[in-house]
């Protein structure tokens, strides 16, 4: 039997791939345990990237609505665990990386809202079916997704249950590049090293700072926050071996702590 989910290890770098092609990667509730079991084994291994892709033609096509029931309230469970998910993936201390390979709807458009940043490729298209079927977003497609975007964009795509270019994506601010599809392994393997390479515990720390500081009105506030931060890291190993690989001329070799 086919596994649903696969997870490969590149040296420091953790690459989890939705493994359901023929049904465009829709999430089980054993992939979603799966993912979450996935975290788990990337923190107890200090894995220092994760990116999240899927297999065949589909990045996601949202959840399996087949496997949730059809008696009023049979899906809250499932979209329970389905934000829980979500949340994990947003306040993760590692990275994590959307791979967005092909097609995103609902659920999928939310697992990329819920990474750090997302690399499509040309040839992805991504939108929100909820009203397709009759259904609303329960995983950020109707609060999330707004913030992100400009508010006129997600009510259109959300609403109508269109799909949007990965261009159009990046130019309203949900895709940070959007690559040839033939470069798209390339180009996250890349980004990837890129980031394994920087201090896991200066990323962890810049990635709170952010989510604290989003909701912030007062940039006083913020600053004062990003001052406390700065006064506990510069206490740590990395920032001294950044500082000092720096004035020796060397790459650093960052340890996390």
């Amino acid at each position: 039997m086919q596994a649903e989910l696969l997870v490969d290890h590149d040296g420091s770098t953790m690459e989890i791939t939705l493994n359901r092609p023929e049904a465009l990667n829709a999430l089980t509730l054993g992939m979603i345990e799966g993912i979450d079991a996935a975290l788990d084994e990337a923190q107890a291994a200090a894995t220092r990237v994760i990116i999240i892709t899927g297999s065949g033609r589909a990045f996601c096509a949202g959840m399996d609505v087949s496997a949730m029931g059809q008696e009023p309230g049979d899906s809250l469970p499932a979209l329970a665990q389905l934000q829980a998910l979500l949340t994990r993936l947003a306040e993760f201390s590692t990275p994590v990386i959307a791979k967005v390979n092909g097609v995103a709807m609902g659920g999928g458009t939310e697992l990329i809202l819920a990474a750090d940043f997302a690399i499509a490729a040309d040839s992805a298209r991504i939108g929100d079916g909820h009203t397709n079927i009759g259904v609303i977003p329960g995983g950020g497609g109707a609060t999330i997704l707004p913030r992100r975007v400009p508010l006129s964009i997600a009510k259109y795509v959300v609403y109508t249950g269109a799909r949007l270019t990965a261009e159009q994506w990046r130019q309203y601010g949900l895709l940070a590049e959007v690559v040839p599809a033939e470069n798209l392994d390339a180009r996250v393997a890349e980004i990837g090293q890129l980031l394994a390479a920087k201090s896991p515990l200066g990323l962890a720390t810049i990635k709170k700072l952010m989510a604290d500081s989003a909701g912030d009105t007062d940039p006083a506030v913020s600053l004062s926050r990003e001052l406390e931060a700065n006064r506990s890291y510069s206490m740590s190993y990395d920032m001294a071996e950044g500082l000092q690989a720096f004035a020796e001329k060397r790459a650093p070799r960052f340890e996390g702590r």
